[in-house]
């Protein structure tokens, strides 16, 4: 079996427009006044996202099935290819969200016969 793997790993920048349809869901400005990105795991593990606004506003957060579905359409519409059978998960790469995509190839057994020389 081959296991082929890909991280693709979202700048800030990247990621506030990959988030900007979720702004707009929640009748929220699409381009609100951030002045930090903070990308952490809660405590179930999973990955959150939190923008701490310039204005003083309270901060706003997004839970990991609001990332993952946002960064998965935010790859669709920039034409990135996403294996439809593939694993995808997401995780924190230094400070920055990264989709990892995970596709499984190839058949269990090698088919050589480990007696044979």
């Amino acid at each position: 079996m081959i296991l082929e793997s890909r991280s693709i790993i979202f700048s800030d920048e990247e990621l506030v427009l990959a988030l900007r349809p979720v702004l707009e869901s929640r009748g929220a400005a699409a381009n609100p006044p951030i002045s930090n990105i903070a990308s952490q795991l809660d405590d179930e593990g999973e990955v959150t996202v939190r923008f701490d606004l310039s204005d003083g506003s309270d901060p706003v957060l997004f839970n990991s099935r609001e990332v993952g579905a946002a960064v998965l359409n935010h790859c669709i519409d920039q034409g990135i290819p996403l294996p439809r059978g593939s694993y995808k998960e997401l995780a924190i790469r230094g400070s920055h969200i990264a989709l990892i995509v995970r596709l499984e190839s190839g058949s269990m057994s090698s088919g050589i016969d480990e007696d044979e020389e």
